[in-house]
């Protein structure tokens, strides 16, 4: 199921190629729901919502570690760090992730695809993509190369963060699939997916989704490295646990970096603009429409209601008023725990 490699090499109308793509909430699962729209894969109602592939891979969970060396001090996030491989395995799609610190080999790998008729998944630090003229680090953000051409030295790009394909430097591109930057080298890192003619069944699919999210909220480490922090639920009552006491925890300058990134991290940092809870909630609804089940639609309310609540805890920190916020955060643990029960009773 692939189209025409010189389709991925030529122009559309100054466009780039023909490759289906809409700004997404999320690198990782807007990524995958254009390369799934491409291969023409779906459960017979249209492409798959953003909401829809982030849940199908399971892709809920949390982190969270604090840290007076990051700035701000701590780092928090809504998503499991095996999003893009879980996917691969639940959907029923081949997958072999390849790595090298050789730029020239990791664009051969990408190059050879291209050939074939087929985009492809790559990692790449937005600190180095120029199209999107950014200071911060992020050498795990997923872009597809969906075409390129080589007379012009161009590739051209779809990222979740811009509307329309983007033209990238071959140099510009190097450099962010070569990058040291934060949270570590992402060596080329190319995601060669093998597309299947029909993916797995939707209730297969969805229990498979459900399992993967409850693992991960269920991951037991309760600390990272000694610092306060933890992963799944673990991370969530970290967060609870500690939030009340960040006044005593950070001196002043560090309390403000604090309250202005956890509203980042919560809204604004690629996660659909609600810690990934509203993409997981729109998984939820739309695998109730595939199933049939009113089951799922209650529990699609309780991640809507959950997602709503992370945004209250980020406004409140945004606007410096702790003291709102830690109400807020004993909500949110509530009903981050509840929602793992939910999810489990229909397992």
């Amino acid at each position: 199921m692939t189209r025409a490699a010189d389709e991925l090499r030529g122009v559309v109308d100054g466009q780039g190629p023909e490759f289906p793509h809409r700004r997404a909430g999320h690198c990782g699962s807007g990524a995958l729901r254009d390369l799934l729209e491409f291969h023409g894969l779906d459960y017979g109602d249209g492409p798959l919502s953003e909401g829809a592939v982030f849940g199908l891979a399971g892709g809920l969970g949390c982190f969270y570690v604090e840290n007076s060396a990051f700035t701000p001090p701590f780092y928090l996030v809504g998503r499991t760090a095996d999003l893009e491989r879980d996917f691969a395995a639940n959907l029923g799609i081949g997958l072999e992730v390849r790595e090298t610190d050789d730029a020239s080999e990791g664009w051969a790998w990408v190059r050879a695809e291209l050939d074939e008729g087929r985009p492809t998944m790559v990692w790449a630090d937005i600190a180095e993509l120029e199209y999107l003229r950014v200071r911060m680090s992020n050498t795990r953000h997923d872009i597809v190369v969906a075409g390129h051409d080589p007379d012009a030295g161009i590739a051209w790009i779809a990222d979740n963060d811009r509307e329309e394909l983007q033209q990238c430097s071959m140099e510009s591109l190097a450099a962010a699939r070569t990058s040291n930057g934060f949270p570590g080298p992402n060596r080329n890192t190319t995601f060669l997916y093998s597309w299947p003619e029909r993916l797995v069944q939707p209730r297969e699919a969805v229990h498979r989704g459900l399992a993967r999210a409850v693992a991960n909220m269920g991951q037991d480490a309760p600390s990272v490295g000694g610092l306060r922090g933890g992963l799944g639920l673990a991370a969530v009552d970290a967060l609870a646990d500690g939030y009340p006491a960040w006044p005593e925890t950070f001196d002043e300058a560090d309390l403000e970096k604090a309250l202005g990134g956890l509203w980042v991290f919560i809204v604004k940092a690629g996660t659909g603009g609600a810690m990934f809870r509203s993409l997981h909630a729109r998984f939820l609804r739309d695998a109730a429409a595939w199933l049939s089940d009113d089951r799922l639609t209650s529990l699609a309310e309780h991640y809507d209601e959950l997602a709503a609540t992370w945004v209250a805890l980020a406004d409140a920190a945004k606007r410096g008023d702790h003291a709102a916020g830690v109400a807020l955060v004993g909500v949110v643990r509530s009903m981050e725990h509840r929602g793992v029960e939910l999810m489990e009773g229909m397992l």
